[in-house]
């Protein structure tokens, strides 16, 4: 199997959050050999559980694909320890899914460092409620009562000064545009949209070639370590 692109006689899957299956499918739709598995978002909350379930998927595929790649970044650790077993496993050199809508992890890095509070917005993020004003009445307002509520989701964002809408180029920017610009408005953040070379990206994540900048490699047997994405 060659490491660096893809064959057509490859087989190859990729296990991702479903916050980006958008954007994975605009580019594996066409890809007999590539198969996708998606996994709850919610996963995010509970890291120990992420690390289970995408190691229930590895172990699963290792022994029919020629290829594992994950479609998650460090994650606040919930990739940490998974083992890649016979195959290997590919993954992406970002911390989290930002680097991998921006279209790499430098171009995440270069939009953090020349605007660092940005709080950033994706399509699939507010199709999945998971902008501030959504978690506020999904999450926040069941469990605390509206007052409590719309002051946490506000100390959280006490030090942020933008909303940032990234254009992936899956959706209709409309009512994305006007749920991030409702967002800004509430919350008192300058609103800035982005097109990104999110395909770019997300094409390399399912066909290669995989630099050495943007993945690393998980040699049969080893593990996951969080030093790999500062390497």
């Amino acid at each position: 199997m060659g490491p660096d692109c893809f064959f057509e006689e490859e087989t190859v899957a990729v296990i991702a959050c479903e916050i980006m299956e958008a954007e994975i499918e605009a580019v594996t739709r066409s890809l007999d050999a590539v198969e996708t598995h998606y996994l709850d978002q919610g996963l995010h909350r509970t890291p120990s559980q992420m690390s289970d379930r995408i190691q229930e998927i590895v172990d699963r595929l290792d022994s029919r694909v020629d290829r594992i790649v994950l479609g998650y970044g460090l994650c606040s650790n919930g990739i940490v320890g998974v083992q890649a077993r016979t195959k290997g496993i590919i993954v992406p050199r970002c911390h989290d899914c930002i680097g991998f809508f921006l279209g790499s992890p430098q171009a995440y890095l270069d939009d953090f460092h020349s605007r660092p509070g940005s709080y950033y917005l994706t399509p699939g993020w507010i199709g999945e409620k998971k902008d501030p004003l959504s978690i506020i009445e999904e999450e926040y307002v069941p469990r605390y009562g509206r007052e409590t509520a719309e002051w946490a989701k506000k100390e959280e964002l006490k030090h942020y000064t933008h909303i940032v809408l990234v254009d992936t180029g899956v959706a209709d920017l409309e009512p994305m545009r006007r749920m991030a610009q409702k967002n800004a408005e509430y919350f008192s953040l300058a609103y800035l949209e982005i097109k990104a070379k999110t395909k770019a990206f997300f094409q390399k994540l399912a066909k290669g070639p995989y630099p050495e900048e943007e993945f690393f490699r998980v040699r049969p047997g080893d593990k996951i370590a969080q030093g790999s994405f500062f390497d």
